[in-house]
């Protein structure tokens, strides 16, 4: 598993009836293929490539979520992933000691549990 620093964009639109700015995508670039991402304010993203697989870890500590989603080469929506929304569910899935890890070591686990 390689990681990699891919280009991320923020896709946005202005609502006509207000001052009002929406957040319509997250996409990260990589290699000249796009991928569209879950993940907003406060949340760090980690991207591996393996093969033709590109794995994205988002983890928010602040609201207590993590996700990993897998893409296959050059598919834009993730085929796969598994989610995280408290901090109990993440505990269960690694451990008490999980912010000890590296991200590459939560990827390796978080792998066993992509349906």
């Amino acid at each position: 598993m390689t990681p990699i620093t891919p280009e991320l964009k923020l896709h946005t639109h202005q609502d006509t009836d207000s001052t009002s700015i929406h957040i319509d995508s997250l996409i990260i670039m990589y290699r000249g293929n796009h991928y569209h991402l879950q993940g907003g304010t406060g949340a760090t993203i980690h991207v591996f490539t393996q093969s033709i697989a590109i794995y994205v870890l988002t983890i928010h500590k602040g609201l207590g979520h993590m996700a990993l989603s897998a893409y296959m080469v050059p598919q834009p929506d993730a085929l796969n992933g598994v989610y995280m929304n408290t901090p109990q569910e993440i505990i269960d899935h690694l451990g008490h000691e999980w912010e000890q890890l590296p991200p590459e070591a939560i990827v390796e686990k978080l792998m066993d549990y992509l349906y």
